[in-house]
């Protein structure tokens, strides 16, 4: 009798799994390529990783600020979440390194770090945490956005499309996590909204192919190290070269992605860094050829 039972409730539990996974191939469009358009529609992006922080601190309006300036036509920055659910520009778990507080972001209220002063290099600037709606309320419309989630929730997830929703320059902006169930929830929400899947590293190509269409990421990141020649080609065949958009590129390695014809970089300026022009050519020349 209890054989029976146990495997009648294996059946039921199996079944159940199927008639789950059979609905979101459905509701997902099933398999295939998505015909989703990207922001850049086919142009060169250049993020400066955090805004500019040689000289600055970093995700903060100076940084932002001066990433315009040098012409920069992309940000990457990050989104975490406080106690009280405000959404802010922070990148760090703990607030240590950048507002001297002996707490992780997530245990502090906004009204407890809304007007502390950001530190550069341990000492005070006159930057103070963002909001990410003081943030949008800022930043130039022309400029394309990477909003780089630290930790998502199903509320973080409803927050961010609320937020995003009130501004004349939500079409430019990407939202990317490791979390593809979150970004598929994005979708279906907002299907208009474009995401980046992180983490799309060499050797996770198979990923690509179980994910329903209408819940594929619009991007796919990861840092530079972890694209080889095999991933390379998956992206060529598939047509997601310009869907690419890689981390960690700075001044000793822009001749690597120039090479290997990344056209979408998050770059690392510093303050030896090549010339941001010469950065620009070097990516648009290899994007043409």
């Amino acid at each position: 009798m209890i054989k029976k039972t146990v495997k009648y409730i294996t059946l039921i539990i199996t079944g159940t799994v199927i008639l789950a996974l059979i609905t979101i191939i459905i509701t997902g469009g099933g398999f295939g390529a998505s015909n989703s358009t990207i922001i850049n529609n086919g142009n060169v992006l250049i993020f400066a990783h955090r805004g500019v922080a040689a000289y600055n601190v970093e995700n903060s309006t100076e940084s932002f600020n001066m990433a315009v300036k040098f012409g920069f036509n992309a940000i990457e920055t990050d989104v975490s979440c406080t106690k009280d659910g405000k959404l802010v520009i922070f990148h760090d778990k703990s607030s240590r390194r950048l507002l001297n507080i002996n707490k992780d972001i997530a245990k502090l209220n906004w009204s407890e770090i809304e007007n502390k002063n950001l530190q550069y290099k341990g000492i005070d600037t006159k930057n103070k945490v963002l909001s990410l709606e003081q943030y949008l309320e800022q930043i130039n419309d022309s400029i394309i956005t990477y909003l780089d989630i630290k930790e998502f929730s199903k509320q973080i997830a409803d927050s961010l499309l609320t937020i995003i929703g009130k501004y004349n320059n939500s079409k430019k902006i990407i939202i990317a996590d490791s979390d593809i169930k979150y970004l598929a929830y994005l979708k279906i929400k907002n299907p208009e909204i474009k995401v980046a899947l992180e983490g799309f590293n060499k050797g996770k190509e198979w990923l690509f192919y179980i994910i329903p269409k209408k819940f594929k990421p619009d991007y796919y990141s990861s840092y530079i190290y972890e694209v080889d020649e095999n991933h390379m080609s998956f992206l060529s065949a598939n047509n997601l070269l310009d869907r690419k958009i890689v981390y960690g590129v700075n001044h000793e390695n822009i001749s690597k992605a120039y090479n290997m014809g990344l056209p979408n970089i998050i770059y690392d300026y510093d303050s030896i860094t090549c010339n941001f022009e010469n950065i620009k050519r070097l990516l648009i020349k290899n994007k043409h050829h």
